[in-house]
């Protein structure tokens, strides 16, 4: 069985999108502009997050090289942990599928951001 993070780390590629997105000063840190990544990946995302196979998937892919968060400061009302476990029943893990969620949705975001049309960032929501 696989153990739940205590600490969730961003992608490389994630951290510079939140970071990004962080400067351009719409989002008060980091943080905020990963559970907006996370938000986006539900919201417009979610056929392709829809699993436990698939949400391993994307965790064996995704590098820990990025922003290090505790998750009593990503979720100190378990608010997530709450809402991964409506979105994935039996989900013994939900900090593991947020940054999941997380790195997906700020990767999608990112390549609006390449293609120069992250912003402005209300019409993603």
């Amino acid at each position: 069985m696989v153990e739940d993070i205590t600490n969730l780390r961003l992608s490389r590629l994630a951290t510079h999108v939140a970071t990004e997105m962080k400067e351009s000063g719409l989002f008060e840190d980091a943080l905020t502009a990963a559970k907006f990544g996370m938000a986006y990946a539900v919201k417009y995302n979610l056929d392709d997050v829809n699993s436990d196979d698939k949400i391993a998937q994307l965790d064996a892919v995704y590098d820990a090289t990025g922003n290090n968060y505790n998750v009593g400061s990503v979720d100190p009302d378990h608010y997530i942990a709450d809402f991964i476990g409506a979105l994935y029943p039996g989900c013994t893990t939900p900090y593991r599928y947020a940054r999941v969620l997380m790195c997906y949705g700020l990767n999608k975001l990112g390549d609006f951001l390449d293609e120069g049309k992250l912003f402005p960032i209300n019409q993603y929501m």
